[in-house]
């Protein structure tokens, strides 16, 4: 402080305002965290649990004792300790006699003491308390000097500094407080694994965190519950700051009438059941939780919290139960603080450690405190007996001489002028009293000694037996060398100590109530409040993006609107149609190779007819990446066993990897083939990613015709993501791969297939030989192929198309050259697609003029694979055919539809010879 100035003349101190603010602050601030807010390490209590406690005890108001008018209660501690309102003293009181607030109530109430939810206790005149059997245990020995006292806010008692409780009350019943700038929030403990935790310190000062955490594994509140993971209570006693997540106790009820039920029984420690259920209500109301239809509070004495949640048949209650547990408090979090005042009166957030240790040399003062106080008892007791025993020997002359004196100082002078011989058993009595001092020839009394013989009463003195006073010389020596014991070995006081501790623990100890699972708690992740639901996820050819509900989306198409079911540009049309359920994963691979992981619920939903929403902002894309591939994941990685990703490239290269690493994909996404060099720059593009099996067939077709048709297993599975594979085509300059597709594998010979596409017969020459034989398919062979007979559509830039079957289409060896998949020519221009299609497809194939040609599959004809393929449409002049998408036969309007040429304008290749 700066001090300018000090007047002598009007005693005036002269100071900078910013000064006496700061100073005056401090000085308020020190003095709530102090004498109201936060409670003593070593009695666990604030200043006014401490002044009810002591008044109480001062007043009579014992266990073994009728209950008192909690008022008079009230009023003896407010007009000898606590100067602050009735109001506060016995909201404090209530609060110590509630069970389901106090581990281990101090206070017995009769009366209503209020209710856990919530509910107001009945004012002080209504109610009746006293100590319960425990609270004894907080005041024992107070009047042994075992603590500091201080004069109360009048200055006309006197009131502990704090109580010598023989149990560590801080942590067993916890505290909670809010000062200036700091709180505190001390869950509340077993006694009994407290108790041991102090047991094991008292042995070991020197046990770790760990060791402790074997007897006293976490609090224990009175409202049951259950604690989530160890690892947030490891670290709040570690540091004295923390976070505990507790659980209440909830389970799914089937009824007999179809419907389920949640019965709640449980709730986090300081959470009521009435506002539990308002926020059920107001979450309900608000839609937020769909699928409530009734909330019922069934509490009775049996139950003193059970809530019944009344569900409909068709919601899944596990759903409804993870979003009670997200948004409600039957989970929650307590705030771990424990900032208390030290032995020396500093505010401190104390690790448990440090709370234990504390107590433990907190035990240790209050005996060796009583044991001083007992032995100068024990001493001035035995220096009395000693007078006794003295004067009973001279009983007569003793009576004598207090006869004859005039007064008391005449009597007193006397008798301390009287000698006593020492000899036989008197002797050994003071030999006894005091071994370091010898004994003398004569006795002589104090004036202790005489003055207690003075003030006993002569029928008293007279009926004293000489053996009787040296029965209670002997005990009180005895008792004095206990106690010098005590003082002087630290091992016997810490047995002392461990006695009375077990003493505690033997009398109130009681079962753990709160569950602690081993297992750390996570956030109720958003997917798990997410129902179950078919769904259809849809992407626009310009990027947008939607899920519709399956049951609508096949509602529209029964209705028979068509494309017009979604609204588009003419130029727009949905590319890609993935049925799944709102918790699949969902993989997206970009044009650069790079993967994004998102679940199909967070895509935006929408009705049949809506547009939808631009998938870049739910995909990370940069300026001109496009999205090559979507990948419906299992939603469990074990599904994945024996599945393969295959990424293929413009520029013919294939690399296989295990489908399990690109499941379970951070937010962040990650790269998936490296399709860059080291500037940045793009060396490539990813065509297509593929899921197959390792029975499955891989189909890659460039852009001048050529193809390779090889079994996955060609390509030998890696783990690295930064190269591009090996080579899946031999390429020639300026030629490029289109597309990729996965076949299924027949078991079928090079003969079957061409006697199948033949009709079922055909003749095989041998080129060696001369010679030919033929080959027949049964019935039964030919109904087999058909079976698993798949068609390939392949469309060129100038609008030829075609379907050919997948048996014409031969294995060949990884990297090959491949053979044509059409006939390609300046007349058809190159390929632009080919890819799998079915009968129920459609097509939508776009043009380098922006116009969208619309057709569907079964309307194009079937033909060998080295054919052209028919002439589809007149192209505007000077358009090209750039995009070729499979949609949905039912997203088509038929209104829109192209029909193909008529026959009569087919232009069919007459080679159909060997390639």
């Amino acid at each position: 402080m700066e001090i300018e100035q000090n007047n002598e003349k009007t005693g005036i101190l002269d100071v900078t305002i910013e000064n006496m603010m700061n100073s005056s602050y401090l000085n308020y601030a020190m003095s709530v965290i102090v004498s109201r807010a936060v409670p003593d390490v070593r009695d666990g209590m604030k200043p006014v649990h401490r002044r009810i406690v002591h008044a109480m005890n001062e007043g009579g108001y014992h266990a073994s004792r009728a209950y008192n008018k909690s008022a008079k209660i009230v009023g003896d501690v407010m007009g000898n300790y606590h100067p602050h309102g009735d109001a506060a003293i016995y909201e404090t009181m209530v609060r110590l006699a509630q069970p389901w607030s106090q581990r281990h109530p101090l206070i017995d109430g009769q009366g209503n003491f209020g209710s856990r939810d919530g509910d107001g206790a009945a004012a002080m005149r209504y109610t009746e308390s006293r100590m319960t059997r425990l609270a004894h245990y907080a005041v024992a020995d107070i009047d042994k000097d075992t603590v500091d006292w201080q004069p109360n806010y009048d200055g006309r008692q006197q009131e502990p500094k704090v109580l010598p409780v023989r149990f560590p009350n801080l942590l067993v019943n916890g505290q909670q407080g809010i000062a200036v700038a700091m709180a505190t929030n001390i869950p509340p403990h077993n006694l009994g694994e407290t108790l041991d935790a102090c047991l094991m310190v008292l042995d070991n000062p020197n046990a770790t965190l760990d060791e402790v955490m074997t007897v006293l594994p976490g609090p224990d509140f009175p409202t049951a519950g259950t604690i989530q993971g160890t690892g947030g209570i490891r670290e709040a006693y570690r540091t004295g700051r923390g976070s505990i997540r507790i659980a209440g106790k909830a389970e799914i009820v089937e009824l007999k009438n179809g419907k389920t039920q949640i019965i709640v029984t449980e709730l986090p420690y300081g959470y009521s059941s009435k506002a539990f259920q308002e926020r059920v209500a107001e979450l309900a109301n608000k839609k937020e939780i769909e699928g409530i239809t009734e909330i019922r509070d069934e509490a009775d004495r049996v139950s003193p919290l059970r809530v019944a949640i009344d569900l409909r048949r068709d919601v899944d209650p596990n759903i409804i139960l993870n979003t009670l547990k997200k948004k409600t408090s039957l989970v929650s979090s307590f705030a771990y603080n424990a900032t208390v005042l030290n032995s020396r009166g500093k505010p401190l957030e104390m690790p448990l450690l440090d709370i234990l240790n504390e107590f433990v040399a907190f035990r240790r003062v209050v005996v060796r405190r009583r044991t001083e106080f007992e032995l100068n008892q024990a001493r001035d007791a035995l220096h009395k007996q000693l007078g006794l025993y003295a004067a009973v020997s001279k009983i007569d002359e003793i009576v004598n001489t207090i006869k004859t004196s005039p007064d008391v100082e005449t009597a007193r002078a006397r008798l301390m002028a009287m000698e006593f011989p020492t000899s036989g058993d008197f002797a050994q009595l003071l030999l006894e009293a005091d071994p370091d001092n010898p004994v003398g020839e004569v006795f002589t009394l104090s004036v202790i000694q005489a003055d207690t013989i003075l003030e006993m009463r002569l029928s008293r003195l007279t009926g004293i037996a000489r053996d009787e006073v040296a029965t209670k010389v002997r005990e009180l020596s005895q008792q004095i060398q206990g106690f010098i014991l005590i003082l002087n070995d630290i091992s016997v006081m810490n047995d002392v100590i461990r006695n009375e501790f077990e003493e505690v623990r033997a009398k109130f100890s009681s079962e753990r109530i709160t569950a602690i699972s081993p297992y750390d708690a996570e956030d109720i992740d958003d997917e798990d409040l997410i129902e179950r639901r078919d769904i259809v996820i849809t992407i626009s050819r310009s990027g947008y993006v939607k899920a519709t509900e399956l049951s609508a989306y096949r509602e529209q198409k029964r209705g028979g609107k068509g494309r017009n079911g979604m609204e588009t540009k003419d130029d727009d049309f949905v590319q890609s149609t993935i049925i799944c359920t709102t918790k699949t994963p969902l993989v997206f691979f970009t044009s650069r190779g790079i993967a994004h992981s998102l679940k199909a619920y967070k895509l935006p939903e929408g009705a049949p007819s809506s547009k939808g929403r631009p998938l870049v902002n739910f995909v990370p894309l940069r300026e001109g990446e496009t999205i090559s591939a979507v990948i419906a994941m299992p939603e469990e990685e074990a599904a994945l066993e024996n599945k393969s990703l295959v990424f293929v490239t413009d520029f013919g290269s294939i690399r296989r990897n295990d489908a399990k690493a690109f499941w379970g994909i951070n937010k962040a996404g990650k790269i998936a083939i490296k399709l860059e060099d080291e500037h940045g720059n793009p060396e490539g593009r990813l065509v297509e990613v593929l899921l197959c099996s390792n029975e499955d067939d891989v189909i890659v077709v460039t852009r001048d015709k050529e193809c390779v048709r090889f079994p996955v297993d060609d390509v030998r599975e890696v783990k690295s993501r930064n190269g591009t594979g090996v080579k899946a085509i031999t390429l020639a300059n300026g030629n490029e791969v289109i597309a990729a597709s996965v076949l299924k594998h027949v078991p079928a010979s090079a003969d079957e297939r061409k006697a199948y596409l033949a009709g079922g017969r055909t003749t095989v020459d041998l080129q060696e030989t001369g010679e030919s034989y033929t080959v027949d398919l049964s019935d039964e062979r030919m109904a087999e192929m058909r079976a698993n007979e798949e068609f390939l559509l392949t469309i060129s830039a100038k609008g030829f198309g075609k379907r050919s079957s997948a048996y014409g289409y031969r294995t060949t060896a990884r990297g090959a050259k491949g053979f044509a998949a059409a006939n390609v020519s300046a007349a058809t221009g190159p390929l632009v697609a080919c890819f799998p299609v079915v009968d129920d497809d459609g097509l939508v194939m776009i043009t380098d003029g922006g116009q969208a040609i619309r057709t569907r599959v079964k309307d194009v004809r079937k033909t060998g694979r080295a054919t052209r393929g028919v002439k589809m449409f007149h192209l505007p002049e000077g358009q090209r055919i750039v995009s070729v998408a499979k949609v949905g036969a039912d997203d088509i309007d038929d209104s829109e539809v192209v029909t193909p040429l008529a026959d009569a304008d087919i232009e069919i290749d007459a080679s159909e010879n060997a390639e």
